[in-house]
């Protein structure tokens, strides 16, 4: 089996996969197949498992294990001023919540992955993936991010900044202040990794090729005149992208790159379309603990029971 044409494992919902798991247990493959005699969803379900069956006995257990078993969940963040203004409600959170976050993933047994660990295993150099691996990424680069992330630097986060509107008011978020060239090099020597989120922060499928490849290639272009070893990673701006996008960042050089599309991330993942999930300022503990461990939204039903601007439980 080659692993880099494998199908992805984690392009699904955990209960799809719990599921797949479930079904080697006795009487569980007849129960499915009784609930798809009458039903086209768990028809679907019942084709699916089937197709990874087919495709466990092909494998052998290294390789089955490794596209199965090795993965991890990216959180996005953005804002840490807490402040809460109109229509930054779900963006930004106030840095104690932030450090309260954290707290509660080390306590759970959580481990933090650094940019260079998530490059080096998509290109298949990375070997096993810890249990329980997550990685911390911000975009933006607003300043009110700089001294949060140089107190928790220990967790290895990966901020994604517009090169070219470093030191400016973001555009894009009501012209909130961005963090210098002098802060990010910083950050950047605090051992937080630096990556590119293009140079001005604009929707990549809407530019024509030539604005495109410039905001994609001059990104990174300046974070290699500008700091020592920045991280060759991409964060498409408000995840907008394409397979011509992801072509174009693959050819400028980056090793990956981060949409916002939910799910984990495994091995046969498509390195330049990896997935994150956001934290939203109302998340606590709980909520950051699920989306750590599911790489999902929380549920509708808890969403219900925490309501527009509560915590969840």
């Amino acid at each position: 089996m080659s692993t880099p044409a494998a199908p992805d494992w984690f392009d699904s919902t955990w209960r799809l996969r719990a599921l797949r798991r479930c079904a080697r247990l006795p009487g569980t493959k007849t129960a499915i197949g009784l609930c798809a005699r009458s039903s086209p969803r768990w028809r679907a379900v019942a084709e699916d498992i089937a197709r990874w069956d087919a495709l466990r006995e092909r494998s052998s257990r290294g390789e089955w294990r490794r596209l199965t078993s090795y993965s991890y969940v990216a959180l996005v963040y953005h804002r840490f001023a807490g402040e809460l203004k109109p229509g930054q409600e779900r963006i930004d959170i106030a840095p104690r919540r932030f450090a309260r976050q954290l707290r509660a993933l080390r306590l759970a047994g959580f481990r933090p992955l650094a940019g260079v660990e998530v490059v080096a295993f998509h290109a298949g150099e990375g070997g096993e993936l810890p249990h329980r691996s997550v990685a911390i990424t911000v975009d933006d680069g607003i300043a009110d991010c700089v001294e949060p992330l140089r107190r928790h630097a220990r967790w290895q986060p990966q901020l994604f900044v517009p090169t070219q509107e470093l030191g400016r008011s973001a555009h894009w978020i009501d012209g909130e202040p961005v963090a210098s060239w002098e802060e990010i090099a910083e950050l950047d020597r605090a051992g937080v990794a630096i990556g590119s989120h293009t140079r001005h922060h604009r929707r990549l499928t809407t530019l024509d090729g030539e604005e495109r490849v410039g905001e994609i290639s001059g990104s990174l272009a300046d974070l290699r005149e500008r700091l020592p070893a920045p991280l060759e990673v991409l964060a498409y701006p408000n995840g907008d992208h394409d397979s011509v996008v992801c072509r174009e960042a693959r050819e400028a050089g980056y090793a990956t790159a981060f949409t916002t599309e939910k799910g984990r991330n495994g091995i046969a993942t498509d390195p330049h379309r990896l997935r994150r999930v956001s934290v939203h300022a109302q998340d606590g503990a709980l909520a950051v603990l699920w989306k750590a461990s599911t790489g999902e939204g929380l549920p509708a039903w808890w969403l219900r029971l925490r309501g527009p601007l509560g915590h969840a439980p």
